[in-house]
């Protein structure tokens, strides 16, 4: 496969989902105003976009995750759950390192793929060694010395984050879902990918983009003629 000049490229050869994901045809448009939603879900997807899965999705693997989207291009993409802490510390997962990583308390489950993977945000004014830079002051690590150095260097509370896995979609197969429905999609909030309390972050994200919608499709449907009730966004 030819290389391209995208910088998403050498995240997803590193992690080797190049090629190795399954592809789903993308969905036919419709004229429906939920249509057109997803549509636009579509058009926004991009490095940095959060992905929040709708409601009662059945997949055990993403039902209520809210998802940073670390990389997105042609070749596929790749994210990190962001709200699904597991009850594995940090300590454990690096137990050679010294001083013992204590104070970086739980690894979350980043996805379903390559669970012994260990990788890092990373919340910092300036690039972090080895980093690559998302959005907004946010930076992801993935080579094991970058992702132990940041382990070790002691930094403040809720400004890193260790997770084990990672989710992966082939050429198309995000399109595809987000055209379904299966994802909304937001922009990068970093208080949200540092949530001090994941457990809530799906219901709080889910609200915000219901909220948006409701905005976006009750004009929409209003009647010709009606006032509108005021500024939407």
């Amino acid at each position: 496969m030819a290389a391209l000049p995208s910088p998403a490229v050498a995240i997803l050869a590193l992690l080797g989902l190049a090629g190795a994901l399954a592809v789903r045809p993308m969905a036919a448009p419709g004229p429906q105003p939920a249509d057109r939603l997803h549509q636009a879900a579509v058009k926004a997807l991009a490095a940095g976009k959060l992905l929040v899965a709708a409601r009662r999705l059945p997949d055990p693997n993403f039902g209520n995750a809210v998802i940073l989207l670390a990389d997105f291009n042609r070749e596929g993409a790749v994210g990190l759950v962001v709200n699904r802490q597991s009850e594995v510390s940090v300590a454990r997962v690096f137990p050679h390192l010294t001083p013992a990583p204590a104070s970086a308390g739980q690894a979350f489950l980043g996805g379903p793929v390559d669970k012994t993977r260990a990788m890092a945000l990373v919340r910092a004014s300036a690039v972090p060694a080895g980093a690559r830079h998302v959005f907004d002051g946010v930076y992801l690590l993935t080579g094991k010395e970058a992702v132990e150095s940041a382990v070790t260097s002691q930094a403040a509370a809720g400004r890193l984050r260790i997770y084990l896995g990672y989710s992966g979609w082939g050429p198309g197969q995000l399109e595809a879902e987000t055209a379904e429905g299966v994802w909304h999609v937001l922009g990068g909030d970093a208080d949200a990918v540092f949530d001090p309390d994941p457990a809530s972050t799906w219901q709080r994200q889910i609200a915000r983009t219901e909220l948006i919608q409701a905005r976006v499709v009750e004009p929409v449907r209003r009647p010709p003629g009606l006032p509108s009730p005021g500024v939407w966004w």
